[in-house]
């Protein structure tokens, strides 16, 4: 029994043709004539006859010449390379179907090896297994099934072997010597990419949501609207794109092309911490100044209300300086400490810095205390680091790390 697939390619076959010979005024006795010539010529036996010598028309491949220069004529290139986790997009890690070039009068056969039988594998695939399901639709009178086999299985070799000086060539170190290369492009490699763009722009959601948002008063919707931008489109083949190859004759002869421009980066004054802002962000260089005044008004030894007045200046200058830091962390775009580069990051130091938290810095409940939490932290660095960079601490007193932290905690409305 004939295959249901094969059934319906021959018949749609027939249709195409009595549509072409039934234009204008048809007398019914060539209507008649018609119906018949299509039965004899979309017959089995004799369209397989005709297809399987015109098969030597095509031929398969991966890397149609004809993408690189229209009137490049090469030897059919078909590319086996192994899948591998290397990260690139290459031949071998993209699944994707061969391409056909050859006679466009020719295509239609190209087709019909490309048909899907009801087991799901195609007339091609039948025929490269030498199955016996395709042995027994193809085993009928007046039909000789290895020379139909062997005729079809001619678009997987090529009488050419030979490159094209329309090709683009490269010298190819090898060892001591070089290799000749004509540099080709997988079809199917790009019509998938094409096929993944198409599928991302005007997927279902898209449809719907793009939809939604045209009407007078679109009601609250969830989802999101995925696009590329920056898209080139590219055309093979001018007005005759089956000249090319079958995949680009399918497409229209148009492919599309991701932009491949340097992406715009802005350049940050400061560097977000990774996992302490104290350690990552303040310099001893940056205070070295307050330090060195700090040290001073300590080597003065007295205590009365200017010069506490003074010290107090001093921790203040430093704290702007660290506020100002902070503004500009807070100017990066919100939400940066979500990315897996902050993992290590205090989830207080988070809040303090990352806008996006800047809603729950008033409630204590949920902000980890961080403005109590940053002054203890800075008092700290601050007295730790003066002692590192004056050698000559000894003067730095229990009281004036008191009073140091004591400024700081009455301050800290300054580290918000």
């Amino acid at each position: 029994m004939l295959d249901k697939a094969i059934a319906e390619f021959l018949e749609s076959k027939k249709q195409d043709f009595l549509k072409k010979k039934n234009k204008g005024n048809v007398s019914d006795e060539d209507k008649q004539s018609f119906i018949l010539e299509s039965e004899n010529k979309y017959s089995l036996e004799n369209w397989l006859i005709d297809a399987s010598k015109r098969a030597k028309q095509l031929s398969l491949t991966s890397h149609p010449a004809k993408f690189v220069h229209p009137n490049a004529k090469t030897s059919s290139v078909i590319a086996h390379a192994k899948q591998e986790n290397d990260g690139l997009l290459r031949s071998g890690n993209v699944d994707v179907q061969l391409d056909i070039f050859g006679n466009a009068a020719a295509l239609d056969v190209e087709k019909f090896l490309r048909v899907r039988l009801q087991d799901g594998k195609t007339v091609l695939q039948h025929l490269e297994e030498n199955t016996g399901v395709i042995q027994e639709q193809f085993t009928i009178e007046g039909i000789d099934y290895k020379k139909v086999r062997d005729d079809f299985m001619r678009v997987k070799s090529s009488d050419l072997n030979q490159t094209s000086e329309k090709i683009k060539q490269v010298y190819f170190p090898v060892g001591n010597a070089y290799h000749l290369l004509s540099i080709l492009n997988s079809s199917g490699i790009i019509y998938k990419l094409k096929s993944e763009v198409n599928g991302l722009r005007f997927s279902e959601e898209n449809k719907q949501l793009r939809e939604a948002l045209k009407k007078a008063n679109p009601q609250p919707m969830q989802g999101t609207i995925s696009d590329l931008y920056g898209l080139v489109a590219l055309g093979y083949g001018g007005t005759k794109p089956q000249n090319i190859s079958t995949l680009n004759n399918q497409n229209g002869g148009v492919s599309l092309l991701l932009p491949s421009l340097p992406p715009n980066l802005s350049k940050r004054k400061v560097q977000p911490p990774k996992k302490d802002f104290f350690d990552s962000c303040l310099w001893d260089g940056l205070f070295q100044s307050d330090f060195e005044a700090f040290h001073e008004v300590l080597t003065w030894r007295k205590n009365n209300k200017k010069i506490r007045d003074k010290r107090d200046d001093i921790v203040l200058n430093a704290i702007a300086k660290v506020k100002r830091l902070i503004e500009s962390i807070r100017d990066i775009h919100v939400g940066w400490s979500d990315s897996e580069t902050y993992n290590g990051l205090l989830r207080w130091q988070k809040i303090w810095l990352d806008e996006q938290y800047a809603d729950i810095r008033h409630d204590k409940s949920l902000n980890d205390d961080y403005l109590t939490k940053a002054q203890s932290y800075f008092s700290n660095w601050f007295i730790n680091h003066y002692k590192s960079v004056i050698k000559d601490s000894k003067l730095l007193g229990d009281d004036d790390i008191q009073h140091v932290k004591k400024v700081l905690n009455d301050e800290q409305v300054l580290l918000k």
